[in-house]
């Protein structure tokens, strides 16, 4: 027998002898392997676990986005402790606006009383209809929105910064996340031009007293964003601003309460936001520090109109109020701003001196379709200027944009306030992919995470 003979001999009876070896290992008497076929609770929590940590990166990574001057690794998002100072109690606070139920008052004597001398009021009775009063809550939005991103605030470039629903519920709910003093909350302007959340536009409708909207006529691509759906937790809020390009707006609450601050127009800026130590943009900043100045005997300009606003209630906002929003517990609101014939003059001042190629498309409409109000443009030319006597920083907003969406904003401020939002639908139309937080790189368009 040749050498390579004997070899293959020896192999297979090497072969024939073994015993058959099972695919499955001999259980051990030393470190048992865990059995996860007979747990597959384990399973699920293990995925559980690792979605919460996924979860908690996008958050983190909202939170650095939105605000690139506060240290999330060393607690700055806390520093202040607001949390613990009561500042979302209503006690003490008086409640110094008139209410109107517009069941009992007609569309042209809220034109005369309120509209046209620019006086705010809390109108109730106009939500009444509404699928949202039912809907909006945190269960049933999260069951049809879920994955879809909402700004929750904006980057240092002005670009969005989007959370996916279900994350930014989680944010809400995560005793980590409780304390933070300004938290992010949703202000979303284009939720109604995007396909994840363009249903919500069926949710409610315009109330009647503020369906003029006549910036309408100059088209949607050319418009200023004007609708913006809002949910935020406690110590959110809008930072201290004037509307943009002289609009009034509506705010209709559903659920939750809302504290409000306003001013009338000719306040003058260094006088409600004056340069005290420690006071930031965000709106728990604004009534920790300033409010109490407001309410001294040598406090030097108008004493603020102040506002609970209530689930069910609409506030009136006219154009050129200073106003300061806080939200004191979780809110869902819609709010809208508008032009219309009572405050054209001024809207139209602000609007063809910061938006000249808008105001001219709409200028063509108005000829068109409201002579009157075309009219009234060759008059305001003819004088050179609108001698009403609109202040100056009607058009200027102090809030600035996150989220906490500090108005269009980072943690609270606010994004129907700020013009730096006015882009955002030409950002929004080249939408980025999901933005990977571990990466440095500025992201070219919207922060999407």
């Amino acid at each position: 027998m040749s050498p390579s003979d004997h070899h293959f001999a020896t192999l297979t009876s090497a072969h024939q002898q073994a015993p058959e070896k099972s695919c499955v290992a001999e259980p051990s008497s030393e470190v048992p392997l865990p059995d996860t076929s007979h747990n597959p609770g384990a399973i699920v929590a293990d995925r559980q676990q690792d979605l919460l940590q996924w979860q908690e990166r996008k958050i983190l990574a909202a939170k650095r986005a939105s605000r690139s001057e506060l240290s999330v690794s060393r607690g700055d998002w806390q520093k202040h402790g607001y949390a613990k100072t009561g500042i979302c109690s209503q006690a003490g606070i008086r409640d110094t606006v008139s209410r109107i139920d517009s069941r009992r008052m007609s569309y042209e004597s809220f034109v005369e009383l309120y509209e046209k001398p620019r006086i705010p009021v809390v109108i109730t009775g106009l939500q009444e209809s509404w699928k949202a009063q039912q809907l909006w809550n945190q269960a049933d939005l999260s069951r049809r929105f879920a994955n879809h991103k909402f700004k929750v605030g904006a980057d240092d470039d002005g670009y969005a910064v989007r959370l996916k629903l279900k994350h930014f519920l989680g944010y809400l709910q995560d005793a980590k996340h409780m304390q933070d003093d300004s938290p992010m909350y949703i202000f979303d302007g284009t939720f109604g031009d995007r396909d994840g959340s363009k249903d919500l536009l069926g949710d409610y409708s315009i109330p009647e007293w503020f369906r003029e909207d006549l910036m309408r006529l100059a088209g949607d691509r050319r418009r200023p964003p004007y609708r913006w759906i809002v949910m935020g937790p406690a110590r959110s809020g809008s930072g201290l601003h004037v509307d943009p390009l002289a609009t009034s707006a509506w705010n209709a609450l559903i659920s939750g309460h809302k504290r409000w601050a306003l001013f009338p127009p000719g306040t003058q800026r260094h006088h409600v936001l004056p340069k005290l130590p420690g006071l930031e943009r965000e709106a728990v900043s604004w009534f920790t520090h300033v409010y109490p100045l407001t309410q001294r005997e040598d406090w030097p300009t108008a004493k603020p109109i102040d506002i609970i606003q209530g689930p069910g209630e609409t506030v009136y906002v006219p154009g050129g109020w200073w106003h300061t929003v806080l939200n004191l517990d979780l809110t869902i609101a819609v709010t809208h701003n508008y032009a219309s014939t009572a405050n054209f003059p001024k809207v139209w001042k602000h609007t063809s001196k910061g938006r000249p190629k808008m105001s001219a498309k709409w200028l063509s409409v108005l000829k068109q379709q409201r002579p009157d109000l075309a009219s009234v443009v060759s008059k305001l030319a003819s004088f050179g200027d609108d001698q009403s006597g609109t202040s100056s920083s009607s058009s200027s907003s102090s809030a600035s944009s996150s989220s906490s969406s500090s108005s269009s904003s980072s943690s609270s401020s606010s994004s129907d306030e700020d013009d730096d939002e006015a882009n955002s639908r030409k950002k929004h139309a080249a939408d980025s992919t999901d933005a990977d937080p571990s990466n440095s790189k500025r992201r070219k368009l919207h922060c999407r995470i």
